[in-house]
């Protein structure tokens, strides 16, 4: 079963090589809502954060072109899960549907594919599997920043 989720946070620290993105369970009160903490590079981190804040860069960015590249094949990105969750490394599926009403599932990095839906409030799923393997107690969300050095 998946779960939808959202992002609930980006942790950008310049100094540090791993970023982290929080991700927090849907219709569900913040005391009891179920989150987990995803490592991310700063790169995708600074994606995100910039298809957040809907800043314009003057020519297309790896996460742009993907988007535009479906569009102009006439797909849709339906929505993105996160499928598993491997000696600590999260797997994740872009959902598709492509102007035949084919669906395709392709292979993607969580990061990756964040960035890319973000700017389309595309619609997060994760497998209840991966909640229960990575998931912190409700409101505890990433802790004291101390706890994430490298």
């Amino acid at each position: 079963m998946r779960i939808q989720m959202e992002l609930a946070r980006i942790l950008i620290r310049e100094l540090n090589p791993a970023q982290l993105i929080e991700l927090r369970e849907v219709g569900v009160d913040a005391a009891h809502a179920r989150s987990f903490p995803i490592l991310i590079g700063i790169a995708e981190a600074i994606a995100i954060d910039r298809r957040l804040s809907g800043v314009e860069i003057g020519r297309p960015m790896t996460h742009d072109l993907l988007a535009n590249t479906i569009e102009q094949l006439g797909a849709s990105l339906d929505s993105i899960a996160i499928t598993e969750i491997i000696d600590g490394t999260f797997y994740a599926l872009l959902n598709l549907t492509d102007n035949t009403g084919r669906q395709i599932d392709i292979d993607a990095r969580p990061s990756d594919a964040i960035a890319l839906g973000i700017a389309g409030d595309v619609p997060i799923f994760v497998d209840e599997s991966v909640i229960a393997h990575a998931t912190l107690p409700p409101m505890d969300g990433f802790g004291r920043p101390e706890d994430f050095e490298s």
